[in-house]
C-alpha cells in the first residue's frame, strides 16, 4: 500500500513538474516575441518620424529594408510568432509597392544578394494585392 501511494506521489509530481516547464517555456516564447516587437516597434517609430508620404530618403528606405530583414530572419528561425508577424505584414507588403521603393529596390536588392530568399520573399510581396 505505501508502495502503492509513493508511485502515485511520484508520478502526480512528475507530471506537476512537466506542466510547470511547459508553462514556463511557453510563457518565456511569448515574452521574447514580445520584446522583439517592442524593440522594433522602437526602431520603426523612428524612421516613421523621418518618412515622408510617398518620397523616401534613399538612406531612410535602405534603413527600413535592413530591418525588414532582420525582422523576417527572425520569423524565419522561429523567435517572431505569426500573430506578431501579421501586425507589420500588410505595412511592409505596402511600403514594397510604393513608387519609390520600386524606383531604389533595383539598387538596394545589390546589398541582400548573399540572402537570396529574402530577396525572393521581397519580390512575392512586391506583387501581392496590398490591403489584403
Amino acid at each position: 500500500m505505501v508502495d502503492l501511494l509513493i508511485k502515485c506521489i511520484t508520478i502526480a509530481s512528475v507530471l506537476t513538474s512537466g506542466i510547470a516547464i511547459y508553462i514556463a517555456v511557453r510563457n518565456n516564447s511569448r515574452q521574447v516575441g514580445a520584446q522583439i516587437f517592442l524593440s522594433y516597434s522602437d526602431r520603426i517609430r523612428d524612421l516613421r518620424v523621418s518618412l515622408g508620404e510617398d518620397n523616401f530618403p534613399r538612406q531612410t528606405l535602405l534603413e527600413a529594408m535592413f530591418i525588414i530583414f532582420e525582422f523576417y530572419s527572425l520569423r524565419r528561425q522561429g523567435y517572431v510568432s505569426n500573430s506578431i508577424w501579421n501586425i507589420w505584414e500588410a505595412d511592409i507588403t505596402r511600403l514594397m509597392n510604393t513608387n519609390c521603393f520600386l524606383q531604389e529596390w533595383s539598387s538596394i536588392k545589390q546589398r541582400f544578394v548573399t540572402h537570396p530568399d529574402f530577396v525572393a520573399w521581397v519580390h512575392s510581396r512586391r506583387h501581392e494585392v496590398v490591403g489584403r
